[in-house]
């Protein structure tokens, strides 16, 4: 089984763990956006990580993967890690920050 670490644009810290079904196990990679339900909203998420392990048990499903590839490449994943750092906001905030508004909505590119 596949799980994917996503964090959310939301003043949050840490990332979630989430089950990645069968269906998008070949196409997510780290930097794809994702729809998750999180608590009782549906939301954007963004896969920071994918693990063969989780520590959580009763994972939530990633609903939909977004994009046919990833968004994000490892330098801008490193950066807006490092602008959380730097100005105590999530990893997910961060991120939103440097993406433009119909992205953050979840609009599909293309």
């Amino acid at each position: 089984m596949l799980y994917a670490k996503i964090v959310v644009g939301l003043p949050v810290s840490g990332t979630f763990d989430y089950v990645v079904p069968e269906a998008f196990v070949k196409t997510i990679k780290p930097g794809s956006r994702v729809w998750i339900n999180f608590g009782t909203r549906r939301i954007v998420g963004y896969v920071v990580a994918l693990a063969k392990k989780s520590q959580v048990k009763d994972l939530k499903p990633v609903l939909e993967l977004i994009d046919k590839y990833p968004l994000l490449d490892k330098k801008i994943l490193l950066l807006t890690g490092k602008i959380a750092d730097y100005y105590c906001c999530s990893w997910g905030e961060a991120i939103e920050t440097a993406l433009p508004e119909a992205l953050r909505k979840g609009k599909k590119i293309g």
